[in-house]
């Protein structure tokens, strides 16, 4: 009795249809953004007080914030942005710098204490998001 007998040109489609299941997940996590005119806001209060652009060099540019008679900073390097620690009498549990760096659109660096607000904004095509998988 033949239970399952594979023919060569069986396994070539099994194989073929493998590689095709997994090929639109390769070319979402291999293509990298396009992002055109990008701006990091910066808002305080939920006013904007800056708008820089996001350098893509790989030079390391800081931005100075002023806020309620205090100064943060912001860095940007390589088109990502952070915020730079800030002394626990202004930021005490400094969540906003422990955050790191972001470097995409729907990202964005939240100091509560202060209401400080950075985000990426600019033309970005919707892509489909690699944690959505």
């Amino acid at each position: 009795m033949k239970i399952l007998e594979l023919k060569i040109l069986d396994k070539v489609i099994i194989v073929a249809l493998l590689i095709l299941s997994f090929l639109p997940l390769g070319i979402f996590m291999i293509v990298k953004e396009d992002r055109k005119n990008t701006d990091i806001v910066i808002k305080i209060d939920n006013k904007v007080e800056k708008k820089v652009p996001l350098n893509k060099s790989s030079k390391s540019i800081t931005y100075q914030i002023d806020f309620n008679n205090n100064i943060g900073y912001i860095e940007v390097k390589d088109g990502k942005v952070r915020m730079l620690e800030m002394s626990k009498e202004i930021c005490p549990n400094a969540i906003c710098s422990d955050t790191g760096w972001i470097d995409k659109t729907y990202q964005s660096i939240v100091c509560l204490p202060n209401n400080i607000i950075a985000t990426i904004e600019g033309v970005e095509e919707d892509t489909i998001d690699a944690q959505t998988f």
